[in-house]
């Protein structure tokens, strides 16, 4: 795991997109990486693994957990990336984006359009444009897509 998916995990942690299967997988990864601590071995361990006990351990892990809106805007930027660089569906990471960032309020404090608090309002709209395409049209879909992967590059640039 590099330290920009590291990053990224931590973020999600932050945010509440993380469950303890989460941490159990992450302190499984780390230890088969040949990276050793007391404190992944003390999640692997622990019985029963639950939030409660896996949770306290994981952040012991960490020496600064990020405020949660460091985390949204670091997942945000995350998504649009994978997005912008064109190799993957921008509807299927977008949905991820809005998982990973679902308690996180995107209607709280908006100007005008929902997501503008963070500056995603165009890309929330074309996401959600494709509902009123018609059934088979795929060049809507091509067309939309193309959008939102230059809407994230100029979010990239913006932020």
């Amino acid at each position: 795991m590099n330290e920009e998916n590291e990053n990224y995990f931590i973020a999600k942690y932050v945010a509440g997109a993380c469950d303890t299967d989460d941490l159990v997988n992450y302190a499984n990864y780390k230890l088969n990486s040949g990276i050793y601590s007391d404190g992944l071995l003390g999640i692997i361990d622990a019985e029963p693994k639950c939030w409660d006990i896996v949770s306290p351990l994981f952040e012991k892990l960490i020496a600064q957990l990020p405020s949660f809106d460091d985390s949204i805007h670091l997942i945000i930027k995350h998504h649009l990336k994978l997005i912008a660089c064109e190799k993957i569906d921008p509807f299927i990471q977008f949905r991820q984006l809005l998982n990973d960032i679902a308690n996180f309020d995107l209607h709280e404090n908006v100007t005008k359009y929902v997501g503008d608090n963070v500056g995603i309002e165009h890309l929330y709209g074309l996401y959600y444009a494709r509902d009123d395409l018609e059934v088979n049209d795929n060049y809507g879909v091509v067309e939309i897509g193309a959008l939102m992967q230059e809407e994230s590059i100029k979010w990239l640039s913006e932020h």
